[in-house]
């Protein structure tokens, strides 16, 4: 039986949300736990995409980051969780 480990959220040193286990997510200073899910570069899964969103810009992108992604509407819980943190 495998357990799948709470995630948590904190945002990186340029502002982007990150999931990880507590303990990881703790060395990044303020942290909150979420019920989402991440993807393989640890950034939070919404609608089955992972989301890289920038707290500072409010900007939101899928397949890639600003440089290379499709900006989308930034996802309500991706806002709230960077409020939490900011």
């Amino acid at each position: 039986m495998s357990t799948t480990q709470p995630r948590f959220a904190f945002l990186s040193n340029d502002g982007i949300p990150r999931l990880h286990d507590e303990e990881h997510a703790a060395q990044h200073g303020k942290h909150v736990q979420t019920s989402l899910t991440d993807d393989e570069s640890g950034y939070p899964v919404v609608e089955g995409q992972g989301d890289v969103y920038y707290a500072h810009e409010d900007k939101a992108y899928i397949k890639g980051n600003k440089g290379d992604g499709q900006l989308i509407p930034t996802p309500p819980v991706l806002k709230q969780i960077a409020a939490e943190l900011l």
